[in-house]
């Protein structure tokens, strides 16, 4: 018996995944920090987001979405 094959939800390029990694993580990671340190001191990083909130979930996002294109 032969065990199935499991597909990989990679891309074929690896450029492409590089790139993305490496500018989505840093970004992300760069997003979480300053709305983290903006909560603490009282700093509005964005307009819209007076709670932090925004900046906290979409930077632990991206930094996220950016880590799944690791090899």
């Amino acid at each position: 018996m032969t065990l199935p094959q499991r597909r990989h939800h990679r891309s074929a390029n690896p450029t492409r995944d590089k790139v993305l990694l490496y500018t989505l993580t840093p970004l992300g990671l760069f997003l979480f920090a300053l709305g983290a340190i903006g909560g603490q001191i009282g700093l509005t990083v964005l307009p819209f987001d007076p709670h932090h909130a925004i900046a906290q979930v979409g930077g632990l996002g991206l930094a996220l979405a950016g880590l799944t294109h690791w090899k």
